[in-house]
């Protein structure tokens, strides 16, 4: 992703337009872009780059980067803007990321400010502490303070940038660093490999392969880079995705008289089912392909999918309607599966009473979930994408939002009477004329008599349909979580071929 960091341009890009594969925000007039009004003249500019971000060949916004180097309080301080534009049908979103940063000469990371429109809006600042990140985030009218482990020599968020412009790369030459990611306030693990020079758009550039991981996620891209270290250009093919350096003046400018956006998310986020799919069947097989990813160990084998690995590019999966015989037994729930978030509004007065008025006199869990599935299909009755992921208190009260809305609120309404309920995240197989697609789509599994049952707000509750569900991972969508589980399934829109057998 961006000149980058992989890994910053990895959330700063990706989170937003994963968020909103499944919901769009209406757009402002204007696309309010920061005054980048560095502290004096007398500082030293290390850093001042402009990006146009390309998805699928289209444009999909701009990013600004800004470092300067202050000599006598013998720190680093800079900016890094990002503004994204999409849309989907006849929606239009509008995402901002506005980071602020502070850090040593060597590039270590001081403290942090990360301003975001994405969803939900927030505000974090996080400054480092010996061995302590301590964080504060406001969110709406919630605000988290808390403290992580923090581990020593963590680079700031343009590590990748800074480092190459300190001392440009050699062919051949490997580097290894890791630094923050702002999004989650957490490491990342960056490996840098240049290779050669290669000829790009007429110019000699070094190509450097990266990789950014975290956990059990890696993204790998390759950045093309001048003789002064400056990322000309970079390639994310795992998300079809391109940063190209581009004049600051035309980054700056992005108002509604331009032309409507040319990325269409609903195209970019959707993957056609080759091969003969029994739309009426009870069960499906399917085969997945991706040259880009490794596909080992991505899906989960659940009571309704089964999952055999081939090789590192395939994987066969086979879903059914109904659940696999399974020995039940009792798990040990974290609490976070019953547990309120700045998304999922478990103490929300009018949530709280209407999940009492559905559930009064009903015995078993099952026949609680039966009743807030339904109450949630119905009450949700503008099924669009005009709002960003808006917490289960937003979608019981405007009655609006996408499959990310009715899952904020199923899980709110499920927690509220005692069920533990999490969000579940993968592709489900839709129609179209003759032709089936798989798209990103978010549901909820809810932990009844020691199994975890599924249930889809957005479609009624008879004849659920989970042949067409695949599951890729899941959350509690608390405030602790990283949003790795919604990355798993962007990565796979680059390249994944998906046959019915």
């Amino acid at each position: 992703m961006p000149f980058l960091q992989t890994n910053l341009l990895l959330w700063l890009i990706v989170c937003p337009l994963l968020l909103t594969l499944t919901a769009c925000s209406s757009e402002s007039e204007t696309t309010a872009w920061p005054k980048v009004e560095l502290k004096g003249a007398e500082d030293k500019v290390l850093l001042k780059s402009s990006y146009e971000v390309l998805i699928d060949g289209q444009k999909a916004g701009y990013m600004l980067l800004d470092a300067k180097s202050d000599e006598k309080a013998g720190e680093v301080y800079g900016m890094w803007f990002t503004a994204l534009k999409f849309r989907r049908g006849e929606d239009i979103t509008s995402t901002l990321q506005d980071i602020h940063f502070v850090e040593t000469p060597e590039g270590v990371l001081k403290s942090i400010t990360v301003d975001s429109s994405a969803v939900p809006s927030s505000t974090k600042i996080a400054t480092v502490v010996g061995e302590t990140l301590e964080y504060r985030e406001e969110q709406s009218e919630e605000v988290i303070n808390g403290q992580k482990p923090w581990p020593a020599g963590v680079l700031g968020p343009l590590a990748i940038d800074m480092s190459l412009i300190k001392k440009p790369m050699q062919p051949g030459e490997t580097r290894e660093f890791s630094n923050v990611e702002p999004s989650s306030l957490s490491p990342y693990q960056q490996t840098l490999t240049a290779a050669d020079f290669e000829e790009v758009d007429g110019q000699s550039l070094l190509r450097i392969d990266v990789v950014s991981a975290s956990g059990d996620i890696s993204m790998v891209g390759v950045l093309w880079v001048d003789e002064k270290g400056v990322t000309v250009k970079a390639s994310y093919p795992q998300m079809s995705m391109e940063v190209v350096l581009t004049e600051r003046t035309e980054a700056t400018v992005m108002t509604s008289n331009d032309s409507l956006p040319t990325l269409d998310l609903n195209e970019v986020s959707s993957v056609e089912v080759l091969g003969i799919y029994e739309q009426d069947s009870t069960s499906q097989k399917y085969t997945l392909r991706s040259e880009l990813t490794d596909l080992t160990d991505l899906f989960p084998t659940t009571d309704y999918q089964q999952v055999s690995t081939t090789s590192e590019d395939e994987v066969e999966i086979a879903t059914s309607d109904e659940a696999t015989e399974s020995e039940m037994s009792e798990q040990e729930i974290p609490e976070s599966y019953l547990a309120a978030s700045a998304l999922v509004n478990v103490e929300h007065t009018g949530i709280q009473a209407k999940v009492q008025e559905l559930t009064k006199g009903l015995e078993s869990d099952s026949e609680k979930l039966a009743a807030i599935h339904l109450f949630v299909n119905e009450h949700m009755s503008q099924k669009s994408y005009s709002k960003a992921m808006a917490s289960a208190a937003d979608a019981y009260e405007s009655q609006e939002g996408d499959c990310t809305e009715h899952a904020c609120l199923l899980a709110a309404m499920a927690r509220a009477v005692g069920i533990p309920t999490r969000m579940a995240a993968g592709f489900v197989a839709v129609p179209d004329g003759a032709a089936m697609f798989l798209s990103y789509h978010m549901w909820n599994e809810s932990y009844i008599n020691g199994q975890w049952v599924p249930s889809d707000g957005t479609r009624p509750v008879a004849k659920p349909r989970w042949s067409r569900y695949i599951k890729i991972s899941d959350t509690a969508l608390s405030s602790e979580d990283d949003q790795q589980y919604a990355l798993k399934a962007l990565l796979l829109l680059g390249d994944l071929q998906v046959y019915s057998k």
